[in-house]
């Protein structure tokens, strides 16, 4: 046989060898089986394929799963919703194929605990909106129970999932109950759904500015008021300009004092009034040196520029706190930091720029100082609040001697809980008050007045706007200006030229400065306007 009919006769061979094959391969059957068929919800399940007729190509289809289908001979499926599901394979090979339904296979278990929770997309309506509710429970429950109540008696209930509803004017409390064949769960949001009449009208108003400025300042106010308001009808006490049907008018005050605010919002068909007695805070500005709000930062109000720095041991460490809480809702205060003993190396208080010293009174004047004080740590004995000029041994050129008033607040003394210290040379006035409200953690104003006639000082120290203690001085002196040190003392020790004391131990809050002694009414009158 010569080499060609020897390949035509093995390819004879082959054709007639595949066609026994053919001949010999089973029926295509669709089957299959699973690692199992009842699961919790989150669990996987793991298909393979069983059938019959070597199936070249696998279609499947997983109702209630993830992914819904899948083309490979061995899938995982992930169930995630309880419920009972079908199962589809689809098998073929060549132009064959053959399909079957697993009706109701797989069985995912609801959970055996539930927690009921919702939200609403507004907290706040009108009764001419709708209100939509979204459950937000975990647990798969398959039934909602919805309780719409208020306190005089108005219910609206409601079974579905995701209800959207309009209610009637009222202050809702919203419950909750969902269950599946294992569990249930209750929540219950008391005073939940603000829901407003329409043609309501409910007047409010706010500012956008502070509310404590100085005569010649402006204040902008904010209508905040509920309902539908149209027009608008305000009077301001002690303003420049009384009156304005501005929604949200700018006013200025030229005078001091302590001023109501009155606004009518009203509508066509209902109108409103609301009254703030002592409101707005304007602070008078004759005389005025500088003045700290501390509304978050170290800015000066006043007229001079003044620049007040943080003065730290170690920035890192030791920093002021701009946002303590203020005697005001919404203004801010600062807080001094760092160990509250007689000599520390830990510390962050306030300090005037030196230069700027020479702006604020002081020498032989008279002057005023107001400071707004809150001890929020009763353990130390000693609370420094200011030093002006030099204690002994740091005079200029050597001299000897000292030129400098301080304070600080002692815990103890002899004859009383606390009192207010404040020194001013061994020759001009050394004057020690008894007065234990400023050891209880509260907000208090201490005013410090000195007052140069005749070339004598009389030393007078206020708080809360009562006097609390003074010294007939002697010949007044010349005091330096700086340094100027707020919220602790200071002297020279053995290593340090400038060694800090008793920082303190809280907050402070509208530090003024004025260049003459205020009476005995004005510093009343300054105190009422600030309370």
């Amino acid at each position: 046989m010569n080499y060609r009919s020897y390949i035509l006769g093995a390819a004879t061979l082959l054709f007639l060898a595949s066609c026994e094959d053919e001949v010999k391969v089973a029926p295509l059957e669709a089957n299959m089986k699973s690692d199992r068929t009842e699961v919790a919800a989150g669990d996987k399940v793991c298909f393979m394929d069983q059938s019959s007729g070597n199936p070249a190509r696998w279609d499947w289809e997983f109702e209630g799963g993830e992914p819904a289908t899948s083309q490979l001979f061995s899938p995982e499926i992930v169930y995630n919703k309880p419920g009972t599901y079908s199962v589809t394979l689809r098998v073929g090979r060549g132009d064959n194929s053959s399909e079957r339904v697993y009706t109701e296979y797989i069985t995912v278990a609801y959970p055996g605990e539930i927690t009921a929770d919702f939200e609403a997309d507004k907290l706040n309506a009108y009764n001419t909106d709708e209100v939509t509710f979204t459950d937000r429970s975990i647990g798969f429950p398959n039934s909602w129970d919805w309780t719409f109540s208020t306190a005089d008696g108005k219910t609206v209930k409601s079974t579905e999932q995701n209800p959207v509803l309009k209610f009637e004017p009222g202050l809702y409390t919203v419950t909750l109950t969902v269950s599946n064949p294992n569990a249930n769960s209750t929540v219950t949001k008391a005073d939940y759904l603000n829901v407003i009449d329409h043609d309501a009208v409910a007047a409010e108003f706010g500012t956008s500015t502070p509310l404590l400025i100085l005569a010649g300042g402006t204040v902008t106010f904010e209508d905040r008021t509920m309902g539908r308001p149209e027009a608008w009808n305000w009077i301001f006490e002690g303003a420049d300009t009384p009156t304005s049907t501005d929604r949200n008018p700018t006013v200025r005050y030229s005078n001091p004092g302590r001023f109501k605010v009155t606004l009518k919002a009203s509508n066509e068909v209902n109108s409103s009034t609301v009254e703030k007695d002592a409101y707005v805070m304007v602070l008078p500005t004759a005389g005025l040196s500088m003045w700290f709000p501390f509304d978050g930062s170290l800015s000066d109000m006043g007229p001079n520029n003044i620049r007040i720095e943080e003065y730290s041991s170690d920035p890192s460490k030791w920093s002021l706190n701009l946002e303590s809480d203020s005697r005001h809702e919404g203004a801010k205060s600062v807080r001094c930091n760092g160990n509250t003993k007689t000599n520390t190396d830990d510390y962050a208080v306030l300090k005037i720029n030196d230069a700027d010293c020479a702006k604020l009174p002081g020498g032989l004047s008279s002057w005023t100082l107001v400071v707004w004080v809150r001890v929020e740590d009763s353990t130390p004995s000693q609370a420094g609040m200011f030093n002006i000029g030099r204690p002994a041994n740091t005079l200029p050129n050597g001299a000897s001697g000292q030129s400098q008033t301080w304070c600080r607040l002692n815990k103890t003394a002899s004859s009383a809980e606390g009192y207010v210290r404040w020194f001013a040379t061994s020759t001009e006035w050394n004057v020690s008050t008894q007065d234990k409200t400023v050891f209880d953690q509260q907000w208090h104003c201490v005013t410090f007045i000195r007052n140069v006639v005749d070339n004598n000082s009389v030393a007078s120290v206020y708080v809360d706007g009562e006097l609390s203690g003074s010294f007939n001085g002697k010949v007044a002196t010349d005091l330096f200006k700086d340094p100027f040190f707020i919220g602790c003392t200071w002297q020279k020790s053995k290593t340090k030229d400038c060694q800090i004391n008793n920082p303190f131990p809280g907050s402070l809050d509208d530090i003024i400065m004025y260049d003459y002694a205020l009476s005995a009414d004005e510093v009343k009158t300054l105190y009422n306007i600030m309370k």
